[in-house]
């Protein structure tokens, strides 16, 4: 009998496929001072990683107040811009599979709390959700394992018990730092490339995914 009691899912990527809205109001944020947001641009600079290092790092010299600040205006922009979403394929159905077994479900983001309840809402499954891990409660995000420790930590649960699910080289790090069996979403990424970064299992949505299946192999 399988000793996982727990599923912990990303958001931007794995429960909705966003990165290109995220992308479009990068775009529009960061154009006017100079920078071009196509796809090498966002997948080197931008995908999977705290907006406060993102803004950092591209204005060398901001402090934290004012690159969290920059933060809250590009997601103030995209909720605002995409007040409906639609949840990848298949993710209802998964989840609702998950929910009769008794497994607990956690969102681990490096979103703030703010466009974690928007999403959730807009996909219609915030009440599946038990516990929500988002940037703003942990001292480090993604890449490094303090998310995802967060959410065993709520639950009380080791990381055998637990899958997560991520669909970028950042979360997958952090998830495998934390000692978490992943599953990679082909949301960005090639499931050949998923499965070179580390994770276990790679689907391209959750269609015909075998919630039995991953259970038996996670142990």
């Amino acid at each position: 009998m399988s000793e996982v009691r727990a599923l912990l899912f990303d958001m931007d990527g794995t429960l909705a496929a966003t990165d290109h809205l995220h992308a479009d109001v990068f775009a529009e944020v960061l154009a006017p001072h100079g920078f071009t947001v196509d796809a090498d641009f966002y997948a080197q600079k931008i995908a999977g990683r705290t907006n406060r290092l993102i803004f950092q790092e591209l204005f060398p010299g901001l402090s934290d107040t004012e690159a969290d600040a920059m933060s809250e205006a590009k997601e103030a922009a995209f909720r605002a811009a995409h007040p409906a979403l639609d949840p990848l394929p298949g993710l209802a159905d998964f989840i609702a599979s998950a929910k009769v077994r008794g497994l607990q479900i956690a969102l681990v983001t490096n979103a703030p709390r703010a466009n974690a309840d928007h999403v959730l809402d807009a996909i219609g499954l915030m009440s599946h959700f038990s516990e929500i891990v988002t940037v703003d409660v942990v001292a480090r995000g993604k890449p490094h394992p303090d998310p995802y420790q967060e959410a065993l930590r709520r639950f009380g649960l080791a990381p055998h018990q637990a899958i997560a699910f991520e669909d970028s080289p950042t979360g997958l790090r952090a998830a495998l730092a934390a000692g978490v069996a992943t599953a990679g979403l082909a949301t960005s990424l090639a499931p050949q490339a998923l499965l070179d970064l580390g994770a276990r299992w790679a689907f391209q949505d959750y269609r015909g995914v075998q919630l039995d299946t991953l259970l038996a192999e996670a142990g």
